[in-house]
């Protein structure tokens, strides 16, 4: 009769234990977890995966990798088990060996966070020609829903925009996936410069447009509420970037900025000038809406450079800037 209890008695206990790492594991309590690392040989396939997830937590890769291995053993063959594998090994730096479980996991689950790593790694190995292949593959099959598919968006376009200079295919990135997150803000933002940048400014200011109504509703992300404008437009003065920003809220009075605009050193790190596009007082008809500014240490500086009205268009911004920074007007 005893050996008859023995049997229900190990599987109740089995699915108690089970239960117990299953709320361990949806509570994240990963230190908790790997304390029952002493039970592990009593371990199903995914409770080894779960406990192998923990060390990872805790920044134990060969631990983790220990109890994937285990967890593979006994049959758990889940495409997370083998990306967690492969990111296990990204952080030792074996990259190849990170590769080729991150690409078994993919044959079976393309899914957008499992790209994005692999981009990592070819970022880690400077190998341009696999990065652009891996993430224009994301693009074509991954599901345009999350937050990993946002993140490959933004550095497809990114590569176009800054390594190839190919604004266009940088637009059209941003545009489709635009369109299936159409509240994924920033790419709105990267969409107005790929477009200013081929000189399409009435394109990109029906999109700046629309954004100012998002201000005003109060949608958009902090920084835009808190700073009230949006990077609009980025162009290259030597070997020094500037950077455009369009103030929402239109000038009424004063001394009012419409754009301003920061000229970073060569290292990028830091600004060096910075410039506004100000209303001023009119007082004929024929005189200026707007001039150019310099904020600085010394102070306030007045450029003799006037727009009639705010309809002028970035190309003649950035010229009057770029002859200002080539020291034209003494």
């Amino acid at each position: 009769m005893k050996k008859l209890l023995i049997i229900p008695l190990i599987t109740f206990s089995s699915c108690v234990f089970a239960q117990k790492i299953d709320k361990l594991f949806d509570e994240q309590k990963f230190e908790e977890i790997t304390a029952l690392e002493k039970e592990s040989p009593s371990f199903t396939g995914e409770e080894l995966y779960k406990l192998g997830f923990a060390f990872f937590r805790q920044e134990n890769d060969d631990k983790a990798i220990e109890y994937y291995d285990k967890a593979l053993k006994k049959g758990f063959e889940n495409p997370i088990l083998f990306f967690q594998k492969g990111l296990s090994q990204m952080y030792q730096k074996k990259y190849d060996e990170a590769l080729k479980n991150i690409n078994i996991g993919l044959e079976s689950a393309p899914v957008a966070e499992f790209y994005y790593e692999k981009i990592r790694i070819y970022t880690i190995k400077g190998d341009i020609v696999n990065q652009e292949k891996t993430f224009l593959e994301a693009l074509q099959k991954s599901e345009k829903k999350d937050e990993w598919y946002t993140k490959i968006v933004l550095f497809a376009g990114n590569f176009y925009y800054v390594e190839k200079k190919d604004f266009a295919k940088s637009e059209k990135i941003y545009k489709d996936a635009i369109d299936s997150l159409p509240k994924q803000y920033e790419l709105y933002t990267k969409l107005i410069k790929s477009l200013n940048a081929q000189n399409k400014f009435s394109e990109a200011n029906s999109y700046f447009e629309k954004m100012r109504i998002l201000y005003e509703k109060k949608e958009l992300p902090e920084d835009e509420m808190k700073f009230k404008n949006l990077n609009v437009e980025q162009f290259n003065w030597k070997n020094q970037v500037v950077n455009v920003y369009k103030y929402f809220e239109k000038p009424k009075d004063m001394l009012q900025p419409l754009y301003v605009l920061y000229l970073n050193n060569e290292k990028g790190d830091k600004i060096e000038r910075k410039f506004k596009i100000e209303k001023t007082l009119q007082v004929e008809k024929t005189d200026p809406e707007f001039v150019i500014c310099e904020e600085s240490e010394d102070g306030h500086r007045t450029y003799p450079i006037g727009f009639k009205n705010d309809s002028f268009t970035l190309e003649s911004l950035r010229n009057e800037i770029k002859e200002i920074l080539d020291n034209k007007y003494k």
